[in-house]
């Protein structure tokens, strides 16, 4: 008799995990994939205490907490820091295949139900132009299969609910010119290299397409001067698919904002924040809040020390809750150390997902900055008292990408807000 599971612990992994695990669950491997589904081998947070032994099952979440799959571990490795599983993958008992996840749950079924679409398939995770529509539709009386793939991104772009909508307008002007054409939603992780390529024809082969049509990338350029208002509405998008593009990414003055200074304990960094935020506050045309890193420190971030690990977190938090109110149209002025170049780069991501980010560098040096030294920080720190402060005893990492750099040593308050608001200006943000 075959020995019982072991019951496991729950746990959450990242985005293009828990993306890869869902596909696994509808029979389709990733690309580089040591055996197709359902064995599968993904990496995963470490777990507390011992790696889980084979036979062990573990549940896996999503980001709220609710089980999607479990994961009976042939074998578990770890390796600087992170647990790798190799076993086999099936959907959590609470989950059934009449119950899919995210937006236009109607669209979203497993390959095999339903009858094969056959004929063109179109795999695309942005907005689909005319271009590509024409080419899926240059053999009359073919059917169209129109899939979308909605998963974590490398590269920004519009919101899959977003792109399914448009998507579908398409679909329903097809079947209104008398074509056979459906539209699938199908959840795929995005890489950014030919992986992505390759994996869209595993998709568009599971559900019954015959060949593939490459959905047209946009001109980068093109694009974002449209988006910009520097140029006119691209002709060969139809008007849902600009829609869709448009909702993401709106006119500079309309569009969410994040704006981070970054500067050692001292430099100003926090008191040019505020003198920003109040100017936009008085010139009145956008809503802006102010994430102040000391205040941020004594609220969201209650409890956080000053570990490298724990000042990664508290920025990061900053940038997420930032990200949020950029998301929907707000300006989020932030003034956290941000020391580490790493971390920073983590929020632009996180911001430039939803607007725009600029990164002010308040380079005011280490001896103006301990000179100062209102709050006697600087002094503790060189007494020992205050392990790991920036730039005494943990490094900080100067921006190469920073969009304005500001020394303090010698400049106003009033001007340095000056200088801030005036980039905002120039970029039409205001």
């Amino acid at each position: 008799m075959a020995a019982e599971p072991t019951p496991g612990p729950a746990l959450t992994p990242d985005p293009i995990t828990l993306t890869t695990l869902e596909l696994a669950l509808l029979g389709i491997a990733v690309p580089g994939a040591a055996a197709p589904p359902p064995a599968i081998a993904v990496e995963l947070d470490p777990l507390p205490g011992k790696k889980p032994a084979p036979g062990t099952e573990l549940t896996v979440t999503d980001a709220e907490g609710a089980p999607v799959a479990v994961v009976t571990v042939e074998s578990a490795t770890t390796r600087k820091r992170r647990l790798t599983v190799k076993g086999t993958v099936r959907r959590a008992a609470a989950v059934t295949d009449d119950e899919p996840r995210g937006a236009y749950a109607d669209l979203r079924r497993a390959p095999g139900r339903g009858k094969p679409a056959g004929g063109a398939a179109v795999v695309t995770r942005d907005p689909v132009d005319l271009r590509t529509l024409e080419a899926a539709t240059a053999k009359p009386g073919q059917p169209v299969l129109l899939i979308v793939l909605d998963g974590p991104r490398i590269v920004p772009g519009p919101d899959a609910a977003d792109v399914i909508s448009a998507t579908l307008t398409l679909r329903d002007r097809l079947r209104r010119d008398g074509r056979r054409a459906e539209l699938i939603v199908v959840p795929a992780p995005q890489y950014g290299d030919d992986r992505d390529e390759e994996l869209a024809e595993r998709i568009a082969v599971a559900y019954g397409g015959t060949r593939v049509v490459p959905a047209e990338p946009p001109s980068a350029q093109a694009l974002r001067d449209w988006l910009d208002g520097t140029a006119a509405e691209p002709a060969d998008w139809p008007p849902a698919s600009r829609h869709a593009w448009r909702r993401w990414r709106r006119l500079p003055h309309e569009r969410g904002l994040v704006l981070l200074f970054t500067g050692l304990s001292g430099s100003g960094k926090s008191t040019i924040a505020r003198a920003v935020t109040d100017r936009i506050a008085e010139i009145g045309t956008r809503t802006v809040t102010l994430l102040d890193g000391d205040v941020v420190r004594r609220n969201l971030s209650a409890g956080l020390g000053f570990s490298k690990e724990d000042r990664d977190r508290n920025v990061e938090r900053i940038g997420f809750v930032a990200a949020e109110i950029a998301k929907h149209g707000g300006v989020a002025v932030c003034a956290p150390i941000a020391p580490f170049a790493a971390t920073r780069a983590r929020v632009r991501t996180m911001a430039q997902a939803h607007g725009d980010f600029l990164l002010i560098h308040v380079a005011t040096p280490l001896a103006e900055c301990e000179r100062r030294d209102r709050k006697g920080l600087y002094a503790r720190a060189r007494a020992g008292e205050i392990p790991e402060f920036t730039g005494i005893s943990s490094p900080y990492e100067e921006p190469a990408d920073a969009d304005l750099v500001l020394d303090t040593t010698g400049l106003s308050i009033t001007a340095a807000r000056d200088a801030v608001i005036t980039l905002l200006d120039q970029g039409g943000r205001l």
